[in-house]
Formats: structure tokens, C-alpha cells, sequence
């Protein structure tokens, strides 16, 4: 990996401000790591950087709106189940428009990814509901008569 010492500032010419993570955060380690453009198996990028298991959270900060919509690309590798992470080459082109472009495309990625999940999750929503009916149930039922009697709770003694 190249550019270890350069400042991100320098290596992302085009990118706003605002999109450079903060030195002392693992989004910053991790995208210093993609700044070459060279794309990377994750296990080869967690054990380099550091990050280790973190190294999700820095890619879910990096890719969101609050990290600045960096379009890093997701390579399954044929035959394996790993894939390859490779930042998109616009960001360091040097040219802003450039730059905003692959930034649009991750936002419209990220928005058709958030809309799959809700729709997910409204079909899922039945099914959850009836799963934490079900396990409320047992719950109670195993506190035995009773915590499940209304009558007790009305007979506690009361202070005088």
C-alpha cells in the first residue's frame, strides 16, 4: 500500500473537506489503505490496517452520508467467497466533478439499498410480530400463577 505518510487532504485533491475522516478514526486508516486504488482482499486489509473486525464500521462510516458517499466497490472473487474492496478511481482524479460523480452514484446505491431493506422489513413485520407474541407468552407463562394473577397484584400489603 502506497501513500502512508501523505496526508488525505493531498491524496483526494477533489474530495470536500467534510468527506476526510478525522485522523484518529479507523474510517481514516481504512481509506489511507484504498487511496491507490488497488483493490484488496478484506481479511489482507483488516490484518494491515489494524482494524481487524472494526474494519466493517470504518466501511458502513466511509460509504455513508455523515463518512461523505466514498464509492467503494465490492468485488466477490469467482469461486471463493470473499470479495475484494477497491475505491472507485474518480476520487482521485484530481477533477471535482469527477469526484461528485462517483459520490452520486454511491448515494443512489445507498438509497436503493435502504429502500430494499424497508421493504424487507414491512414484510418481515408480521412474522416478527407473532415471534414476540409467542415468546412474551412463554415468558410470562414461566413466572407462574401468580405473576399472571390480577387478583395478587390488587392484595399486596399497603403501608400505613
Amino acid at each position: 500500500m502506497i501513500n502512508l505518510h501523505r496526508p488525505l487532504t493531498e491524496i483526494f485533491e477533489a474530495a470536500p473537506l467534510e468527506a476526510i475522516p478525522k485522523q484518529n478514526v479507523s474510517a481514516y486508516k481504512l481509506l489511507k489503505a484504498l487511496s491507490d486504488c488497488k483493490a484488496y482482499q478484506r481479511d489482507d486489509l483488516a490484518l494491515s490496517t489494524g482494524l481487524g473486525e472494526t474494519m466493517r464500521s470504518a466501511l458502513q462510516q466511509l460509504k455513508s452520508k455523515s463518512g461523505g458517499y466514498w464509492l467503494i466497490h465490492s468485488v466477490k472473487i469467482e469461486g471463493s467467497n470473499k470479495t475484494l474492496l477497491q475505491l472507485d478511481f474518480r476520487h482521485l482524479s484530481g477533477d471535482v466533478e469527477q469526484d461528485r460523480s462517483a459520490r452520486r452514484e454511491r448515494r443512489k446505491e445507498l438509497g436503493k439499498e435502504s429502500y430494499k431493506q424497508a421493504v424487507h422489513g414491512r414484510k418481515r413485520e408480521p412474522k416478527a410480530f407473532t415471534e414476540m407474541t409467542k415468546a412474551n407468552k412463554e415468558y410470562f407463562k414461566s413466572l407462574g400463577d401468580a405473576a399472571n394473577d390480577p387478583i395478587h397484584k390488587k392484595d399486596k400489603p399497603t403501608k400505613s
